[in-house]
């Protein structure tokens, strides 16, 4: 089974070097976007040596915000490197470089070998919650958001405008529909987490809609977080979404109970984990951890390479 690991790396290229030996073997392949904000070659030189002929780093590279579309620009220049390649993927992971496996390369396999159509992705339908009240979640649909992929503005001030357009937004008139008009139909959006695991087959289908669904990227280009909602929408409003998992509940209670593949704690900001969370980690029955931190988490990801068989 060969799988690519599509990697979006911002900060601490240690971690991401850590991380490709974890995961290396004979059937993987990463392909990495590294933020347009810091130096590529910090990241480049901490590839293991054996690792730099299975890893790819993108030529297009984009100025990334949390929330803005350059997170979706960067998804689609991910999928596109890795699915012009020559190897054939059965499977493609999408993560970050503060990502780490929880479960050794032998068990990921295994698990992906049992379950052939299995899309690991978790879906939520937020147009239905909007339109029946929503709150927060009818606004994050409904209003524009602007800002957020300005390049080089200091991030405080940069907030400071983002924000203040949308409590413009929110009086004014102007709103977008909570669901999209395609061809004289509604298409509901969904959300789910970022990071998840798809088929060769999915993944094709996906990017042919990124290249070519201008009436779903427009609807997107000015939501907030449309990293989590524009692959999710075509995947669930497609033929595909029977191999993949819709949340049972009618509410949103956090974007961890719509995580498939990774597991983290998410307050004000994303917990590091340390050797302290081992149990919990292992109990999670996720394969991933989101995140670690070279300096942090060390001793955590000592323990789980020395049960991997790594070290």
């Amino acid at each position: 089974m060969k799988i690519a690991y599509l990697i979006s790396a911002y900060k601490d290229p240690k971690q991401l070097g850590r991380m490709l030996r974890a995961l290396y073997c004979d059937e993987t392949y990463f392909y990495i976007h590294v933020d347009a904000k810091v130096k590529q070659q910090d990241f480049e030189k901490e590839v293991p040596t054996d690792v730099k002929s299975h890893t790819t780093f993108t030529q297009n590279r984009y100025w990334v915000q949390w929330g803005g579309f350059n997170q979706v620009r960067y998804q689609k220049e991910l999928l596109s490197l890795s699915l012009s390649s020559k190897v054939e993927f059965d499977r493609l992971f999408i993560l970050t470089a503060q990502d780490y496996p929880l479960w050794s390369n032998e068990k990921i396999q295994k698990e992906l070998e049992a379950n052939p159509y299995m899309e690991y992705i978790k879906g939520l339908n937020i147009s239905e919650l909007a339109l029946n009240g929503g709150g927060k979640i009818r606004d994050k649909l409904t209003l524009y958001h602007f800002f957020r992929d300005m390049k080089r503005m200091p991030y405080k001030i940069k907030k400071i405008f983002s924000g203040g357009s949308r409590m413009i937004m929110k009086l004014l008139p102007i709103r977008k529909k909570p669901y999209i008009i395609e061809n004289g139909k509604r298409v509901d959006v969904y959300q789910s987490s970022s990071y998840m695991c798809i088929t060769s087959k999915l993944a094709k289908y996906v990017l042919h809609e990124l290249n070519e669904n201008k009436t779903l990227l427009n609807y997107f280009r000015y939501s907030f977080v449309p990293e989590e909602m524009v692959i999710p929408t075509i995947v669930f409003n497609s033929s595909f979404r029977d191999n993949c998992s819709i949340y049972p509940k009618k509410k949103y209670e956090g974007l961890k109970r719509l995580s498939s593949i990774t597991y983290f704690n998410y307050g004000k900001i994303i917990q590091i984990f340390t050797l302290k969370d081992y149990d919990e980690l292992m109990n999670s029955n996720m394969m991933f951890a989101r995140k670690m931190e070279t300096g942090v988490s060390d001793s955590l990801m000592d323990r789980l390479d020395k049960e991997h068989g790594i070290i």
